[in-house]
Formats: C-alpha cells, structure tokens, sequence
C-alpha cells in the first residue's frame, strides 16, 4: 500500500470519525481540570503508560479494521475514497446540495455514510474493550492521552515504549 492511499484512508477515517462520533467528545469533555504537564507526569506511573501503550495498540489494530471495512463500503457503493472526501467535507460545512457530484454520488454518499454510522456503536464497544482489557479505565487512558499531548517527558516515555 503506498503512502498516498493510506493518506487517503486515514482522511476518510478521519472524516468519518468527525461525522458521526459524538461520544470520543462526550468523553472528552469529562475529563477533570487539566494539571501542569509535571503535576500529570508524576501522577502517571510506567504500570499506567504500559497499559496505555497496550491499549493503544489495541486500538490501532482497531482502527485498521474499521478503515478496511469502511473502504469495502466505498467500493460496494462505487464511490471512490476523493469522491467520498469530498462529499464528507461538504457534509460537514452543511453544502452537501451544493458540493460537485451527480446525484448518483451523492446517493452513493449517504448510503455509504449510514452504513458507516451503523457501525460506529460496534467500533466504539470494541474501543472501550480494549481500552478496558488490562483494567485501564476510560478516564485514565484519556488523561494519559491529554498527558501524551501537552507534556514532552510523558511523549517520550510512550514513544520509548512504543519503540518509536
């Protein structure tokens, strides 16, 4: 597979992921006050960032899946992934009517788009089992992540141990 199509996956996962994921916001905004970067990376013990890195893999294989599955869709749909791109886009700023295509498209487009959705309870389970496996709690893996994000020491520990 080469770069450009994965590109290409990931900005459709993206835009799926941003079209119809409301709870990884819900979540998201759960999440306690924000501490200093140091007060986080203290409070994050090696037990907690190994069972981060786990879970995060386990997530990344997930993510895989559901990126192959979605572009099966696409391809039952004949709708190729730019067309599909594009669509999403317009969708998202409300101008699906008038975004470029036929109106075979965009048909294609939502179908595409509710079959999508339909999945989308299943890869969040399969998201919070995976997260949860090893006993890692839902809140903690986003405080980690929200560490990982704003403090270097807690990034170059992940990355250590991800082997990046």
């Amino acid at each position: 597979m080469n770069i450009f199509h994965k590109l290409k996956v990931t900005a459709v996962a993206g835009l799926v992921v941003g079209l119809i994921s409301v709870s990884g916001s819900a979540l998201a905004q759960q999440v306690t006050p924000q501490k200093t970067p140091q007060q986080q990376t203290q409070a994050i013990s090696d037990q907690d960032i190994k069972l981060f890195v786990d879970a995060s893999t386990r997530l990344m294989e997930l993510q895989q899946e559901s990126e192959k599955a979605m572009l099966v869709i696409l391809e039952e749909e004949k709708l190729s992934v730019d067309k599909f791109n594009a669509l999403a886009q317009a969708h998202q700023q409300q101008k699906l009517a008038e975004a470029e295509g036929t109106a075979a498209e965009k048909a294609a487009f939502n179908k595409a788009i509710g079959r999508m959705m339909e999945m989308q309870p299943d890869i969040e389970k399969n998201m919070q089992t995976a997260i949860q496996k090893d006993g890692m709690t839902m809140e903690r893996y986003e405080q980690i992540m929200l560490a990982y994000q704003q403090d270097p020491a807690v990034q170059a520990k992940i990355q250590k141990l991800m082997g990046l």
